[in-house]
């Protein structure tokens, strides 16, 4: 049990060291820093978290994208979609940082969706799954990428596993054309590439 609350604090310790590195930390999260009005669904601070199922159902990007896009677009969790934690296994082909995160381009069987790692600057004491979403974070940028404000390609072959997110469908680079994400990103296992 020591072992484990010991395994438990170094990885916080490197979270928290990536992102100071990095220069993502911030003394506390805000909407202005950690991507806009709904920076707390998208990093399971809301006040629904407690509704999100954290075990992970297998599905594909394809399944995600033929969902019915939601009207109006939820600002709570309001949708099955947005109360389950989804696996996917997609090629990973670009990535870039912006506010709040660290935005993946998702590709399998010629459909493509978005992911977002939150910065771990941006998860507040109340962020469910936090340890997890840390170690997303970690997996990303120490063993993959170091994360840049402009597109960068990559192709390697990982497991994501995120809770399901609606955004606006405005064209954003590799979306889904339903607007579904998995935001936040609760699972990162590299298969090949990196």
């Amino acid at each position: 049990m020591k072992q484990a609350g010991l395994i438990a604090a170094l990885l916080i310790a490197a979270t928290t060291a990536v992102a100071a590195a990095y220069g993502h930390t911030a003394a506390r999260p805000t909407s202005a820093l950690c991507g806009g009005s709904l920076w707390q669904l998208k990093t399971l601070s809301d006040p629904g978290r407690a509704s999100v199922r954290l075990a992970s159902t297998s599905t594909t990007i394809g399944a995600i994208g033929e969902r019915p896009y939601p009207r109006p677009v939820p600002t709570k969790r309001r949708t099955a979609f947005q109360r389950q934690t989804w696996e996917v296994v997609a090629q990973l082909t670009a990535y870039r940082l912006e506010a709040g995160g660290v935005r993946l381009v998702l590709f399998d069987a010629d459909s493509y969706m978005n992911a977002v790692i939150p910065l771990p600057g941006c998860l507040s004491a109340r962020t469910r799954a936090r340890d997890q979403i840390g170690a997303a974070w970690t997996q990303f940028s120490v063993d993959c990428a170091r994360p840049k404000t402009e597109w960068e390609s990559l192709g390697a072959i990982v497991y994501i596993r995120g809770v399901g997110f609606w955004s606006q469908r405005r064209g954003l680079r590799g979306a889904a054309p339903n607007g579904a994400e998995l935001h936040p990103v609760t699972g990162f296992r590299i298969v090949a590439g990196c």
